[in-house]
């Protein structure tokens, strides 16, 4: 009866912790990802100034970043829905 009641009360707190972690994702605003952004550079230094111009103008929510192997970098920018 010991084990089950100790199941019983990890069991609750898994949930309650997941319902916490499903909570907060829900609260968080909703983005879609756009299509790569392909620009000259060479470092990760060279995409956040590209993507950091688009936070600023307004244009995007949030970017990702790639440097590419071609002298290029690519911003993968995240719109709000």
């Amino acid at each position: 009866m010991r084990k089950f009641k100790r199941a019983v009360i990890a069991g609750a707190g898994l949930l309650a912790f997941s319902g916490l972690a499903a909570g907060a994702a829900q609260a968080a605003p909703a983005t879609h990802q756009g299509p790569d952004i392909v620009v000259p550079g060479t470092s990760i230094a060279d995409c956040q100034a590209v993507g950091d111009k688009l936070v600023n103008q307004g244009l995007i929510e949030n970017y990702a970043c790639m440097v590419n192997p071609d002298g290029t970098v690519s911003v993968t920018p995240y719109y709000k829905d």
